[in-house]
């Protein structure tokens, strides 16, 4: 199932494959200029497109090689790198670790599971099913992570770990269990260098009771009650930094993607040269961009129907939204989330989640009080809520993301076409 390398997993070698198809486009550009130019391209923002790709193929195989280097040089200590881990930290990481300061490496390892970064990466891990029910224990050990009570958190996130491992597994076990091969096709986290290397290291053997300091999650010494000296940030970061990563694994078991998945077809000249048009138009736009600057009951309401807002803003989207929710029509409302609400779950599964959250809260009054753009593709907006729940009135504010969507539910630059706002907070709590 697994290559040798991270970096021979099919989402890099597709990636540089493509930008060699547009390395040999460049070579071959004087020849079929004049053949494309009837097919509405641009030809010279395409050439001055193709100057720089030389340079980005360099880069992307760079990047391509971070994973190695890392899992190499961090994997005995306990660390494994993995889709949401933050590459600056990784390529710093590694630099310190080549000039010999392994320790101040790991230093920064650890100070990157800060209780905010924890808090994020929980987050990421709501659209895992069976990670569900076990995020109110998660946000628990978050807390005693934040005191620095370590010794109430490790044996909590290790436990997580372990059961859901042994709930997505198709022969039921754990993360800690030595039949759990936890390989994944086209994975970083999955690949033979990750997970199951680690799994290993935490699931050693400890026969003889210890006070002294342990610096690895050493899962039978700590829940049997022989490595006593556990209660430290480093073992509890390197516990938390092993659940993200499970979490690559988890979704892919979960979607039915840890085998092999039929590979797509090879991109035509025609389509590598709409994506360079595309991708011009989007830098263009870009560098285009700059904020709003809204003004409510001004350039537009601060409450009312759609039909007073403006088309296609994210203003209108969140009062389609809010009005929906006066009406308790929880379908509807479904309708307005951005497409990662759907990545893991059915439609009816979402409709169920949001009835669940929103059933007890009856919306009287909303007031939009502030908007800002904080990037081509994502606007915050803040509102004031009026409702009612158990018979008593509320009055809060909160904050809402939304973000610009393409038919395919990617982000897009706002000035685009065939582009819908959608809501991304994870619910209005």
């Amino acid at each position: 199932m697994s290559e040798s390398q991270i970096s021979d997993i099919p989402r890099f070698k597709k990636l540089i494959d493509e930008l060699k198809g547009m390395t040999s486009l460049a070579k071959i550009m004087p020849l079929v200029e004049p053949i494309i130019r009837p097919l509405g391209a641009d030809t010279g923002k395409i050439q001055t497109a193709l100057v720089n790709i030389k340079e980005l193929e360099q880069t992307i195989q760079e990047l391509s090689t971070i994973p190695d280097k890392f899992n190499d040089l961090f994997s005995s200590h306990g660390w494994i790198i993995y889709d949401n881990m933050n590459l600056e930290i990784a390529k710093t990481a590694i630099a310190k670790a080549e000039a010999g300061n392994i320790t101040e490496a790991e230093s920064d390892l650890i100070n990157y599971y800060s209780p905010e970064n924890i808090r994020w990466q929980l987050q990421m891990m709501s659209g895992i099913i069976a990670f569900r029910p076990r995020m109110n224990l998660a946000e628990k050990a978050l807390i005693d992570y934040q005191e620095g009570r370590y010794h109430a958190c490790v044996p909590v996130v290790l436990a997580l770990l372990d059961g859901l491992v042994n709930e997505l597994h198709d022969k039921r076990r754990g993360f800690f269990s030595e039949e759990a091969d936890l390989q994944a096709w086209d994975s970083i986290a999955g690949h033979s260098k990750g997970l199951n290397v680690i799994t290993k290291i935490f699931n050693k053997g400890r026969y003889k009771t210890t006070s002294e300091p342990i610096d690895m999650p050493y899962r039978n010494g700590i829940l049997h009650g022989m490595d006593l000296g556990y209660d430290n940030q480093t073992v509890a970061a390197k516990c938390w930094a092993a659940l993200f990563a499970t979490s690559d694994w988890a979704k892919k078991a979960e979607q039915g993607e840890l085998e092999a998945q039929p590979e797509e077809p090879n991109p035509t000249w025609r389509d590598l040269i709409q994506q360079i048009k595309s991708n011009e138009e989007d830098k263009a736009q870009l560098a285009a961009w700059k904020p709003r600057v809204v003004s409510f009951d001004e350039d537009m309401p601060s409450t009312g129907d759609t039909s007073a807002f403006p088309d296609n803003t994210p203003e209108q989207k969140l009062v389609e939204f809010l009005n929906y929710w006066k009406k308790n029509n929880y379908g509807y409302m479904a309708k307005c989330l951005s497409a990662i609400w759907f990545r893991y779950e059915s439609e009816n599964e979402v409709i169920s989640r949001i009835r669940e959250i929103y059933v007890s809260r009856k919306l009287k009054q909303f007031r939009l009080e502030r908007s800002i753009d904080d990037a081509p593709a994502i606007t915050l907006i803040k509102v004031r809520l009026w409702c009612e729940e158990n018979n008593k009135s509320t009055e809060t504010e909160i904050e809402v993301r939304l973000i610009c969507e393409n038919d395919s539910g990617d982000p897009a630059v706002r000035s685009k076409s065939d582009t819908c706002w959608r809501i991304m907070s994870y619910g209005l709590r």
